[in-house]
């Protein structure tokens, strides 16, 4: 009598193959029914947090993100916002001379953006409570460089609070909050996406520099806020390559890229490929990790799709 067990059990005990007889059918498939190319369709809400500037709640498959952007004043005189003392807008350059920040060097050198990731209590079965994880920390930190370094989507020209002449007296910081609130693969994208929209949703109460006053003014009126001035969109499309790790075929090593892996795909395969798209399809960044894969063989493919998905969020967006 044959011993046979059910297809939860073989996926616990042998993962690798659970996938590999999924992706070497007859029509390529995967656990979840998607095909190699298929990403998970999206869902995209704005202005569901009553008490944030912005917010977003995106969800791709069981992954699911909660974004907020909350505002806060940052002064350039001392006892404005949190600050003790003057900051110096200057930047002193290598021969000693003074010149003008950047647009983005000076929301960098003011941490003007300050993006921070937390997993919720129960958005996944490996969760738990306590300090952040080293996997939290690490997509925070993925998030920062997208945010600060990659995409640049917010000017510093949309957050200065200058005075009647033109000067900048002060500054609009955006403390963004990112909560997983349900995780099954492939936080990045999702997270990302809830940013973009989030500070796409953001609306800031209109400021002036009183100087009788010495202190930024907020007009508390809803109908004079104004939105964030922004930059073209960027979004990020994740892949994970799977080999068969058995002899080699007539036609080379058996190679799939998944699109948008979920959290079992993410277990099984060790080669990851980001690839970031804005306007046009113009590519602002490309990450790789693993080292099994020839990176020339895979980056087409994922160029490709990741241009397709970034037509797909833009739409969203609207």
């Amino acid at each position: 009598m044959g011993l046979s067990f059910p297809a939860q059990t073989f996926q616990k005990l042998s993962p690798g193959s659970y996938l590999l007889r999924h992706l070497q059918s007859t029509e390529p498939t995967r656990p979840s029914a998607r095909a190699p190319e298929a990403f998970r369709a999206p869902s995209l809400h704005t202005n569901s947090l009553s008490h944030a500037q912005g917010s977003a709640v995106v969800r791709t498959g069981d992954t699911a993100v909660v974004c907020g952007v909350r505002g806060e004043i940052l002064g350039l005189t001392h006892g404005e916002g949190r600050t003790k003392g003057k900051i110096d807008v200057h930047r002193n350059v290598s021969d000693g001379t003074t010149g003008k920040l950047d647009v983005d060097e000076e929301i960098k050198t003011h941490s003007l953006l300050v993006p921070n990731l937390e997993l919720g209590t129960g958005c996944s079965r490996d969760y738990h409570p306590g300090p952040p994880s080293d996997f939290a920390q690490a997509v925070a930190e993925r998030l920062r460089s997208l945010l600060l370094d990659t995409a640049t989507l917010i000017p510093a020209s949309t957050l200065r609070i200058c005075d009647v002449e033109g000067e900048t007296k002060a500054y609009w910081v955006l403390y963004i909050d990112i909560v997983c609130i349900s995780l099954d693969g492939n936080v990045l994208d999702t997270a990302w996406a809830a940013v973009v929209a989030a500070l796409r949703s953001t609306r800031l109460p209109r400021a002036i520099w009183d100087a009788d006053k010495e202190m930024v003014v907020c007009d508390p009126n809803p109908a004079a806020y104004r939105a964030l001035e922004m930059r073209e969109p960027v979004f990020v499309a994740s892949f994970c390559v799977f080999e068969n790790e058995g002899e080699e075929e007539e036609g080379g090593k058996q190679r799939w890229v998944l699109s948008d892996p979920d959290e079992f795909e993410e277990s099984v395969c060790v080669e990851r490929v980001l690839v970031c798209v804005s306007e046009g399809g113009k590519i602002k960044r490309i990450e790789k990790s693993g080292g099994l894969t020839n990176v020339v063989e895979v980056l087409p493919v994922c160029i490709k799709r990741a241009k397709e998905r970034y037509e797909t969020w833009v739409k969203m967006l609207g």
